[in-house]
Parts: structure tokens; sequence; C-alpha cells
């Protein structure tokens, strides 16, 4: 079992940036998952694939001083980056390391372990989650948070440019992750993975024409530009990434338009 896939968008500054906004907007989906599933204050907990930080930072916010993360990435400029985030937010309770899920055991083992955007990105995901389970102790808590990719982000009413980023990211999604869909099979690769049936949730977030979801999704859109060159896809008509933000937040605007995200699935539940 590995993280076999080089994260699609790379590390590159802007992408960065577009993962911190993202992490802001889901951040409350993410809370639920963290209070629901159990983990509380002064819990060892693991947070895998870490990416820059964001997941990490609520853990700590959540085990309190008292608790500690472990948080790893097999990129080193994501890790670097969330460290130098956790120094400034205060957060002295976790630490950050360079690795795979080669590392993931844990002595003595963790409380709790849990992964946001990970499984999507896996030849096995239910490899991933039995390794998670074998990192935490008896009655500890495996959690997953994934996209659901095989769905679209909808303006309500319809703004085009949305319609055309939306199709172009699923179908980079397709072509490029292995398991693009896996939010729709969570109950199974949880039992697949001879654990007990996870407790879930299906979430989206909602907004209005000012929520940073708008500039999160065109960004995402701008980023896997040179894959869909690169697959052959077809590009939407004047995507011209100086203006693209802009003209579809000012479509927003006009339209007075709500914007309802993909959903984000959440399974969770209790080693035996």
């Amino acid at each position: 079992m590995s993280i076999t896939n080089t994260y699609v968008l790379d590390y590159s500054a802007s992408e960065i940036a577009r993962l911190k906004l993202n992490a802001d907007v889901i951040a409350g989906i993410t809370r639920r998952l963290i209070q629901d599933s159990g983990i509380q204050p002064g819990m060892r907990v693991l947070d895998i694939g870490c990416g820059v930080g964001d997941v990490s930072m609520l853990l700590a916010e959540t085990v309190g001083k008292l608790g500690s993360v472990v948080a790893f990435d097999r990129e080193p400029r994501a890790i670097e980056t969330a460290q130098l985030r956790a120094i400034e937010a205060g957060h002295e309770q976790i630490d950050f390391m360079v690795g795979s899920e080669n590392e993931l055991a844990g002595d003595p083992p963790f409380d709790a372990a849990i992964g946001r955007c990970v499984l999507v990105h896996q030849t096995d995901p239910v490899a991933m989650i039995h390794r998670a389970a074998n990192a935490v102790r008896p009655g500890g808590i495996i959690a997953f948070q994934e996209p659901a990719l095989q769905l679209q982000a909808q303006a309500l009413p319809t703004i085009d440019l949305l319609v055309c980023a939306e199709h172009a990211v699923s179908s980079v999604s397709r072509a490029l992750l292995p398991h693009y869909d896996v939010s729709g099979r969570l109950i199974r690769c949880f039992e697949d993975a001879n654990l007990p049936t996870p407790y879930m949730t299906w979430e989206s977030v909602v907004g209005d024409q000012t929520s940073p979801l708008w500039r999160s999704i065109a960004k995402l859109y701008l980023g896997v530009q040179p894959h869909i060159k690169r697959l052959g896809l077809e590009l939407m008509e004047e995507a011209d990434p100086d203006t693209f933000v802009d003209r579809l937040i000012t479509a927003a605007a006009t339209l007075r338009s709500q914007i309802v995200s993909r959903p984000y699935s959440c399974a969770w539940t209790n080693k035996p």
C-alpha cells in the first residue's frame, strides 16, 4: 500500500494559496467530523497526508496543549509550509514530518487517525484505511473526509462559466485520480478493511455571490488547465487566466447567484 500518485496540482505558490482558501471554505465540515468522530482534548492524533497543515491545526485546537498531533506528507514543500503556519498560529503540539504511509505506525498507538482528501489519490483506498486502523489503539478512531468529485458544484441561477469549469475539473479528476469517486464507496471500503460500518455524513457548502467558494473553484479550474491541454480535453472558450476569476465573480454578483459546492463525504468508525 502506498500513496503512489504525485499530487496532481503540485505545490506551487498559487496552488498553496488555493489550498488555504479551500480549507477555509470547508473548515466547518472538517470541524464537525472531528467532533462527531469523538476526537477530544488530550488525545494523540495522526493526520494522514496533511498537505499544508489545515487539518493538523484544526486537530491541535481540539486536542489542546495536553494532546498532540503527528502529521505527515510526502511533499517537502507542503511540510515546510505547514510547519511555518503552525508556528505562526502557536500550535507547538504538532509534529510535522516528511514521509509516507510506511511511517503510520505509532508507539504508543494513536487515539485517532484522520485523513482529508487522501483516498482519492490512492491506488488502494481499502489498504490505506486498513493501515490507518493499524496505527490506532483498540477503540481508537479512524476517520476520512473525501470530495465527491463525481458530482459538480452548482450555481442557482445557472452560470455558464461555472458549468464549463466544473465539467473540466471533473474530466481531469476522472482521468488522473485512481479513485475519484471513492466518496460514494466509503461504507464498502471501511467494511472491506475489516472495520465496523462507519457513521457517515454528506455535506455541501452553500454561499451567496460574496462566498470565497467562487474564487476557490475558479482557481482550481485554472490550476488544472495544463492537464486539460495535455489530456487533449476541450478547453473552455475565452478561458483567459488573467480575467477568468474576475469574470466568474462578476457573473455571480450580477445574477445574485447562490452556489452549492460539491459534497464532501465523511466517514468514521472505531477500531474493534
